[in-house]
């Protein structure tokens, strides 16, 4: 259960775009540590798993996901990305980034509305 527990840690630390180094930091703790945690070597502490799921914005819950077919439609054994884990979001967040507020506020308010129906 450490493993996976620290695997779905690296993996949304990874699509989150931060370094095992600046993760350490933001948890208080050293990059041995971390790197411990992501390899399922030491038990992670309730307190850390929460902190990261805080610093990662995904819920405890998250790191403890179960396969069910009615909700992902993948086959057992096979985890199903996140979203921030999809190739296609970072590059989506970036050129969002990138394009003038205006461009951002027009966007935003289209694809929400493209949400609604």
């Amino acid at each position: 259960m450490e493993r996976d527990i620290g695997e779905k840690i690296r993996r949304f630390r990874e699509a989150a775009g931060l370094s095992r180094e600046e993760m350490a930091a933001r948890m208080g703790l050293n990059p041995l540590q971390m790197r411990k945690l992501e390899d399922g070597t030491n038990i992670i502490p309730v307190v850390y798993l929460s902190r990261a799921a805080g610093i990662l914005g995904v819920s405890v819950e998250a790191f403890y996901g179960e396969y069910d077919p009615e909700r992902d439609g993948s086959a057992p054994g096979q985890t199903v990305p996140t979203p921030l884990e999809h190739p296609e979001s970072r590059a989506l967040i970036e050129a969002y980034y990138e394009a003038p507020e205006p461009v951002r506020k027009s966007f935003s308010a289209l694809l929400q509305s493209f949400a609604r129906r």
